[in-house]
């Protein structure tokens, strides 16, 4: 009898421990963090099934500081809040993550992942911020400032204030290191190159890992040669062959390649030696190619969706930009077309504007005239959550618009690296 009772007595306590191990397991929280010069984005997830708990932005740091965070059923925070600094902005997300109970503790944050733009060829995958990741990331800087020094700042600050997490940066290049030689290296002195580390590294890699693997289940094959095209503000080209990076359009920075919201993309590399002749000093001929230049220049607008409405009421600014834009990403993807031989499984669109505007859209395919591909007009304007295709049967190859999901990648590396600590 005593037997029994001892039998059920440590029955009751292992579920009981064991129900509690799961409920506590199930609170486990992964945060990514996206940082800027004055901005950081941020998304929580759950560490079980990668449900998104929360999402949130604080922007104007080192101004005065506001904070929008969304959490629950359609619940919302919008504050402003002083942020003199990087810190006090990490410190007020944290303070409103207890205040509206999105955690209970800080230990429910087991992971922090940050999307980090260039840690050079030497780190391969994402990686525990160990010191000589974070030395690699400082390294680097002089190639990414604006993106590099933040990064590097809030990693450190993250790890002050949540000494228990595994923190772990995820790397914007890595994913292109895939990239032959004939495509990554610059036809400039070899020893200058090696000296400098000067090679095209590629960027928005964790996007394109993203829609690699999206692309592999909507068309239900193990390897996919794409042409994907993730146009946002920042915005790049890869070509991707068996699933891997073969060529993208962003090089040494992410300046390189298409034209963009606010950077010229492509051009003469005299106009910069050129204008330091004139003596404009090295930040302003810096700032004026990565900030002043780009769609904004060409028409005063770096948003598609203003573009459009110029466009539309024949503002000859506009027309032109539009079609120098166009122009631009359809060179791009005729060239990648005939690196991949013209066998692609798709041309996939993705980003705020290849997943958002039409009006973009139809206005490169008109440019792509090589090729046979052909939109289906109904479907290019159909409303969708994951993905669409927007071309007829007729066209060359399917063309797709996907929803990219960055965050969930670098969520999945944080959690791949905890379990295997």
């Amino acid at each position: 009898m005593l037997n029994i009772i001892i039998i059920l007595i440590f029955e009751i306590d292992f579920r009981f421990n064991t129900f509690f191990a799961i409920i506590a397991n199930m609170n486990k929280k992964i945060i990514v963090i996206n940082a800027g010069s004055s901005s950081i984005k941020f998304k929580i997830f759950s560490q079980e099934d990668y449900r998104v708990i929360t999402s949130g932005l604080c922007e104007r740091i080192f101004v005065d500081g506001h904070l929008e965070m969304k959490f629950g059923e359609n619940q919302r925070i919008d504050l402003n809040v002083s942020m003199p600094d990087h810190t006090k902005a990490i410190e007020s997300v944290l303070e409103q993550l207890k205040k509206h109970q999105i955690i209970a503790d800080f230990n429910e944050i087991v992971g922090v992942g940050h999307r980090t733009v260039l840690g050079g060829a030497e780190i391969k995958e994402s990686a525990i911020t160990t010191p000589w990741v974070k030395e690699k990331i400082k390294e680097h800087i002089k190639l990414a400032p604006l993106h590099n020094e933040p990064e590097l700042k809030v990693i450190e600050i993250f790890e002050k204030l949540l000494p228990h997490a595994v923190s772990v940066a995820s790397f914007d290049n890595t994913y292109h290191l895939t990239i032959p030689e004939h495509n990554y290296v610059y036809p400039i002195d070899q020893n200058v190159a090696k000296q400098y580390s000067i090679r095209r590294y590629g960027f928005h890699g964790n996007s394109y890992r993203y829609i690699t693997s999206q692309m592999q289940k909507i068309l239900n094959k193990n390897a996919v040669n794409l042409i994907v095209c993730h146009l946002g503000n920042g915005a790049s080209i890869s070509a991707i062959r068996n699933n891997q990076s073969y060529d993208t359009s962003m090089g040494l920075t992410p300046l390189e390649g298409l034209i963009m919201g606010t950077r010229c993309g492509d051009i003469d590399p005299s106009i910069p030696t050129y204008l330091a002749r004139q003596n404009l000093s090295i930040k302003e001929i810096d700032d004026l190619m990565n900030k002043k230049s780009g769609m904004q220049a060409l028409c005063g607008s770096s948003d598609m969706r203003d573009i459009q409405t110029k466009f539309d009421n024949k503002d000859p600014k506009a027309i032109l930009a539009i079609n120098m834009y166009a122009s631009r990403v359809a060179k791009y993807i005729i060239d990648y077309a005939n690196q991949l031989n013209n066998q692609v499984d798709a041309l996939v669109f993705t980003a705020g504007v290849g997943e958002n505007s039409s009006f973009a859209l139809k206005q490169i395919i008109d440019k792509i005239r090589l090729i046979k591909l052909k939109l289906d007009q109904q479907k290019l304007y159909d409303k969708y959550d994951t993905y669409k295709l927007i071309s007829t049967s007729e066209s060359a190859y399917p063309i797709y618009c996907v929803r990219t999901d960055e965050e969930l990648m670098i969520a999945m590396d944080v959690n791949k690296i905890i379990n295997e600590k």
